[in-house]
């Protein structure tokens, strides 16, 4: 079947399709025999699916199917966020740090040895990312509200 309502034919016998497509779709019935006959089709099918009897699972039926639901892995996304939470994202900032600390350190400075802005901002805010896993922080608004202590205590 080659038509343009064929994608509409299950939507329209199911009661679904808004007012201005039923409206094309039946003048289109009127002229089409081949979507005639796939309508023929889907409601016989509609029907003799509703005579059906009802599905009856045991009960060890029913806990072997939830429990491989349950075994199935998050999806990705879920699995994504988890790494955003602050129990794994502060420890992982604070390896981070580090890690970049370390590298800065390792670099030739040719003798040079003065720590500049960016080495005491990162060294600060690997003090801070410590302050965090120690405290054990669960959410992004426990986080907030420790950025913000300076000004919870001058009030």
């Amino acid at each position: 079947m080659s038509c343009t309502f064929e994608e509409d034919l299950t939507a329209y016998i199911d009661g679904e399709l808004p007012a201005a497509r039923r409206e094309e779709l039946q003048v289109h019935l009127g002229t089409c025999a081949e979507c005639q006959r796939t309508e023929a089709l889907l409601r016989t099918t509609v029907a003799r699916m509703a005579e059906l009897p009802e599905p009856v699972l045991s009960t060890n039926t029913r806990r072997a199917v939830l429990a491989k639901v349950d075994a199935l892995p998050p999806p990705l996304k879920e699995r994504l966020l988890a790494l955003l939470r602050p129990p794994v994202l502060v420890p992982s900032l604070g390896l981070a740090a580090a890690l970049a600390l370390v590298v800065y350190a390792s670099r030739d400075t040719q003798g040079v040895d003065v720590p500049d802005a960016g080495t005491l901002e990162l060294a600060a805010n690997m003090e801070l990312m410590e302050d965090y896993d120690v405290v054990g922080l669960d959410s992004f608004e426990d986080l907030e509200v420790v950025e913000n202590l300076h000004e919870l205590e001058v009030q």
